[in-house]
């Protein structure tokens, strides 16, 4: 029963996180790659939730204490954020194995995931050019 509460939760954050299904199981591994190391899952989602599902998130709201904020919090959040598709609960019953610890998203919808902070943040400068040319088109 642990185990299924588990994918439930997890298969919420991947839910609203994963727009394309394919990606899903590897969202999920991401999840499990940062758990297992202790860190923060840092997902804006659950920080959401937890502000009522507050659509723009402000960099004020990740130093909020609240149960759901991945940012300041190592584990999973009490509960699910959303009700979780059968495709997302696969994903977090099967995630893919990588060694990716991080991901950031594109404007088509998809992610770029890093394994080293320094990809992360070379990503993260990709996906701000991109979501720039975008509100410009």
């Amino acid at each position: 029963p642990q185990k299924m509460r588990a994918w439930v939760i997890i298969g919420s954050m991947v839910e609203l996180e994963a727009r394309q299904a394919p990606e899903r199981p590897r969202i999920a591994g991401v999840i499990y790659n940062r758990l297992g190391k202790g860190m923060p899952l840092q997902i804006d989602a659950t920080v959401a939730y937890g502000l009522k599902n507050k659509r723009r998130l402000l960099n004020s709201d990740y130093q909020i204490d609240h149960p759901y904020n991945t940012y300041k919090i190592k584990t999973l959040p009490p509960g699910p954020i959303c009700s979780p598709g059968a495709s997302a609960i696969k994903a977090a019953a099967r995630p893919e194995k990588h060694g990716f610890l991080y991901y950031v998203a594109m404007p088509d919808g998809s992610h770029r995931f890093a394994k080293s902070y320094a990809e992360h943040l070379a990503n993260v400068e990709i996906s701000r050019r991109a979501f720039a040319v975008s509100r410009k088109s």
